[in-house]
């Protein structure tokens, strides 16, 4: 009876050091699964903290791939794209820019230290960033209309981009402040929505034909 009682003791001590242990390595990502538009950039907001007694000497991003070498910022297809905006402290944010359909995959972040006794660890994020990318598509509803009838601009997208961009529109090259109005005339014309600041991540055009009474 006292040995099983010592025995569950150790145990719970044993468990109870495991915890303490790896909550004080811990890889943090603000979100983990983005959207952005092919085209633009993506931030990847990321904090790790690890034991006091411990020193960083390397960190890097790195993404899923059946390849042995995939570190970002080695890899071929990432070159001249990504930028660590974090340091060797507790920040490892991450961006990505001119974004291309082969960057949806998964991101993971890793960091390697060595403590006062020059004993060397590392530590790899649990979880990972799965990054979605989407374009942009107009829906003029209806796309044929009379003069005086209503008439809905929509622009699509697969997800939601993470930074919520401001979307505005155009016809055939002139601003449209309007989503929703009733068609006249001069409303004939070729839309297209776009994201402010970025107008060329701009979607396909799309005619809308208003027939006189």
């Amino acid at each position: 009876m006292w040995l099983l009682k010592t025995i569950s003791v150790m145990l719970v001590i044993t468990l109870t050091l495991l915890g303490v242990c790896v909550s004080n390595w811990k890889v943090t990502f603000n979100d983990a699964a983005p959207c952005a538009l092919r085209g633009s950039s993506v931030v990847f907001g990321c904090s790790y903290v690890y034991p006091s007694d411990q020193t960083i000497t390397n960190s890097f991003w790195y993404f899923s791939s059946q390849r042995k070498n995939n570190d970002l910022f080695l890899a071929q297809e990432y070159r001249g794209r990504v930028e660590y905006l974090g340091n060797k402290d507790n920040n490892c944010t991450l961006k990505i820019n001119n974004l291309i359909s082969s960057d949806t995959t998964q991101y993971h972040f890793r960091f390697e230290t060595v403590n006062k006794g020059g004993e060397t660890n590392a530590w790899s994020s649990k979880t990972w960033v799965s990054l979605s990318l989407t374009g942009l598509t107009t829906k003029v509803q209806p796309a044929t209309v009379r003069e005086g009838e209503r008439v809905t601009l929509t622009c699509v997208t697969t997800c939601t981009p993470s930074d919520h961009p401001t979307i505005v529109w155009s016809r055939d090259g002139h601003s449209v402040s309007n989503t929703e109005f009733l068609a006249s005339s001069e409303d004939s014309g070729r839309y297209r929505c776009a994201v402010q600041g970025q107008e060329n991540l701009n979607s396909a055009p799309v005619s809308l034909d208003v027939k006189c009474e």
